[in-house]
């Protein structure tokens, strides 16, 4: 990317917004993590506890899939992504099944909902920690706190910084129904930055050289995302593990999940 701000990470320049190229719409419907909607929005809803006709806010919903399981479960949903061809992607997904779902194309950073939602969703990041500074990823909490009514509910998905701070660098796989998804994981311990790059490798096909997908993203201590949350007027009310149960982070967790109340 010719004058472009970049880091190097290995042998992969990873730009600083990284996040408006780094889920190209020909991969992202065939990842590993796509096939497991059902199952996160259960884990979701288990932490949660909602009744069941909220109205909910999916930041970074990318091809809706978890907006879509949502609007058939009955709750009033909105999906915000700042990509337009992922949104096409859920809007035909959305039309398919005769599902009444409104999708926004927009970088979060700029939304002014104010006392809209009664839930906002951040799941698999939601774009939490993704952009170039702390300042800017401050503003990712203050939308969510106008956004929610009072007494509303986030939930965040993200990867855990205890576990990357012990044990990154880390090249790991994961294998779904249509890919292989290769990761390269490394630690800016100085920027509190996850940094790295991911290789998607769809199964059956003649193995070529595919091109690696860079990111990076600021992690939090569960201190920092209670202290986020009360500067934006709400409260760190949950961590939970995967398994759903309310504990504390343990440093062999790769990620965490944080349910934040507005007062």
């Amino acid at each position: 990317m010719a004058g472009a701000e970049v880091l190097l990470v290995t042998e992969v320049e990873v730009p600083r917004d990284w996040y408006r190229s780094g889920f190209p719409a020909e991969t992202t419907t065939q990842m590993p993590w796509a096939d497991q909607t059902v199952a996160e929005v259960d884990r979701a809803l288990g932490m949660l506890k909602p009744e069941g006709s909220e109205r909910v806010l999916d930041l970074a919903c990318g091809i809706g899939r978890h907006s879509l399981e949502l609007r058939r479960r009955g709750f009033d949903v909105v999906g915000l992504d700042i990509s337009t061809e992922l949104l096409k992607i859920a809007a035909r997904e959305a039309e398919a099944q005769s599902l009444e779902i409104s999708f926004v194309q927009a970088d979060l950073r700029e939304l002014e909902f104010k006392d809209e939602f009664d839930l906002v969703l951040s799941l698999n990041d939601g774009a939490v920690g993704y952009f170039e500074t702390d300042e800017e990823n401050y503003r990712t909490f203050e939308v969510v706190s106008n956004a929610l009514r009072s007494g509303g509910g986030h939930l965040m998905q993200l990867p855990n910084v205890l576990h990357a701070e012990k044990n990154l660098p880390q090249k790991t796989w994961i294998a779904g129904e249509a890919t292989v998804e290769l990761s390269d994981h490394r630690w800016n311990a100085k920027e509190r930055y996850l940094e790295g790059f991911t290789v998607p490798i769809p199964i059956g096909e003649v193995f070529e050289r595919f091109e690696p997908i860079p990111f990076r993203q600021r992690l939090y201590t569960v201190d920092e995302l209670k202290e986020l949350y009360e500067s934006v007027g709400m409260r760190l009310a949950n961590v939970f593990r995967g398994s759903g149960k309310a504990r504390m982070p343990r440093d062999n967790q790769y990620e965490i999940f944080a349910e934040g109340r507005k007062a």
